[in-house]
């Protein structure tokens, strides 16, 4: 495997990969896991299609040639320590489509056929981003992803969701880093603390968050980047 003892693909700028999830963000995930394990003889790259649209995301890896499909961002704990560090396959993800070369669906004949209609990717309307999957933001729990130039934080406040600047007011430290508890977000750099549902200052907070719009369709989240 020459210089490196696994090397990992990640379809970044396929057809459909980067629609069906954030899988630039995907890569830093994968990066930052082999990174903290110490792995420098990891590899995890950027790749163009597999010709597999439709299936994804996906990710490849060698030198076990295994392929994993429909990849959530809430898999990539589990591929990146049982196979990428621990050398064992996820099997319930593996891709194996039986027939070598392009597979690729023909998603508009898909949604003839089955009567569903695939996920919005793009836009839900003119003004709006698409942001993530809803469920890729745990119950009580917040992520920053990126929309556009703009970083964008998104709170599960337990009984919805909300979305703010993605960096504190006071130091520019990264609040997903920080904590809440369905009413207080802290960011636990100097402790300044924010109103979850509306962003005001609490406490010795001198400043608020600046909000963003937000909806859910279709269980996909979308952020309006006009506060």
């Amino acid at each position: 495997m020459g210089q490196y003892d696994r090397h990992v693909f990640v379809c970044t700028s396929g057809e459909t990969c980067p629609t069906q999830g954030d899988t630039e963000r995907f890569v830093k995930i994968l990066r930052a896991g082999a990174q903290k394990a110490g792995r420098s003889d990891v590899r995890i790259n950027k790749s163009g299609c597999f010709s597999q649209c439709g299936h994804g995301p996906m990710i490849v890896v060698y030198p076990e040639d295994v392929w994993y499909a429909g990849v959530h961002e809430s898999d990539l704990d589990e591929i990146l320590a049982s196979h990428i560090i621990g050398g064992q396959p996820v099997e319930r993800l593996r891709y194996e489509p039986g027939v070598k070369g392009a597979n690729k669906i023909d998603i508009a004949a898909h949604e003839a056929t089955s009567g569903h209609a695939a996920a919005p990717v793009a836009a839900a309307g003119p003004g709006w981003t698409r942001l993530c999957r809803a469920d890729e933001v745990p119950v009580n729990g917040m992520k920053e992803f990126a929309a556009g130039n703009v970083n964008v934080l998104i709170v599960n406040t337990g009984s919805g969701f909300v979305a703010y600047q993605a960096l504190c007011p006071h130091e520019a430290v990264r609040l997903e880093d920080g904590v809440h508890d369905g009413s207080v977000l802290t960011c636990l750099e100097h402790m300044w603390q924010f109103d979850v549902h509306t962003g005001a200052p609490l406490g010795e907070a001198e400043a608020g968050l600046k909000p963003y719009r937000l909806k859910q369709e279709s269980g996909e989240l979308y952020v309006g980047l006009d506060a």
